[in-house]
């Protein structure tokens, strides 16, 4: 069976929103982060471990303590190169977490806790809080090429399937909808290509946003957002 590094994302976010955080994949180049109480957690996972992931998991503990490096489970708990991971990990403080996607029952366990002596507040850690908790979708982590539903991309799904459902619209009808304060600006900037200005302050769905609809019109985004379209009256 082809194993793929995606494939540990789903135990691991299982295992963490056990646990009580919110947990998103691919935020911010993270491949999993969570925040439960204000505590960020990263982790950074790859099918083995070598020393590009040693580097990723370095490099996210400039926003927080608490960052895992996640990797399949060994087939032996006395294997050697296993042992010395742990033992290196320890001495750098990072997190360990493996995964048994060899296993019909799939989980995923902490074997090494990280000596996380508070949580770090900086320009990194709350660019990458922002971004979890502007989601309510989720993309599923260690699928590098796929298209990340970011907190941004989650806002304009949200204003098309309302002007998809609605027609023309002002920013403010928007507002007043549910979108945020600051949808005009979104309007008017329309970096994704998505909306169409009709007249002043009056916006459509352009073809380019239909189109995108369209395609992902069995995802949880597109799906969700356009029943709460056609639930406003």
């Amino acid at each position: 069976m082809l194993i793929k590094e995606s494939d540990m994302y789903e135990p691991i976010r299982k295992l963490l929103s056990e646990q009580g955080f919110i947990v998103r994949g691919e935020v911010k180049g993270c491949d999993v982060a969570a925040v439960k109480e204000g505590i960020l957690w990263v982790v950074e996972m790859k099918l083995s471990a070598n020393i590009t992931l040693i580097y990723q998991a370095m490099a996210r503990q400039m926003a927080t303590d608490w960052v895992f490096v996640a990797i399949p489970r060994p087939r032996r708990a006395n294997d050697g190169n296993f042992l010395s991971l742990k033992k290196l990990l320890k001495k750098l403080n990072l997190g360990l977490i493996t995964v048994s996607i060899d296993s019909p029952t799939k989980h995923a366990e902490i074997i090494v806790f990280p000596d996380g002596k508070g949580d770090k507040v900086n320009k990194k850690s709350v660019t990458i809080r922002k971004e979890l908790l502007g989601r309510t979708a989720d993309t599923t982590g260690g699928i590098s090429k796929s298209t990340i539903n970011t907190a941004y991309r989650e806002r304009c799904v949200r204003i098309a399937c309302l002007l998809e459902v609605k027609g023309q619209l002002r920013g403010r009808d928007l507002v007043a909808f549910g979108c945020e304060k600051d949808t005009t600006v979104i309007l008017q900037r329309n970096y994704l290509g998505w909306f169409n200005k009709v007249t002043r302050g009056i916006y459509e769905l352009s073809s380019i946003g239909q189109d995108y609809l369209n395609e992902n019109d069995t995802s949880s985004l597109v799906s969700y957002y356009r029943m709460k379209a056609h639930d406003i009256f």
